[in-house]
């Protein structure tokens, strides 16, 4: 495994800044971590308990109904899989 010190640091921090700008930076930054943090949380979920609930919660849904996102709170189709807005699963 590399090991990534403050040069490397400085580097990749300089090329994120010619790639996005310093206007855009913030925001890019929120969203890796946003997207990380819900990497964290799904591998720390068990999957067979959480294959069932969505099946679960997948049937009770009727057609026409709205479904909530978690993570931002915004409503989804009941046929969706993810949010149209976060891209979280529902």
């Amino acid at each position: 495994m590399p090991n990534i010190g403050g040069p490397e640091l400085l580097l990749i921090l300089a090329v994120v800044l010619i790639v996005f700008g310093a206007g855009k930076l913030p925001d890019v930054l929120g969203q890796l971590g946003k997207g990380v943090r819900s990497f964290r949380d799904e591998a720390q979920n068990e999957k067979p308990a959480q294959a069932t609930a969505g099946s679960a919660s997948a049937a009770s849904a009727a057609p026409g109904t709205t479904v909530y996102c978690r993570n931002c709170g915004r409503p989804n189709g009941a046929d969706s899989k993810f949010c149209t807005n976060c891209g979280q699963a529902l």
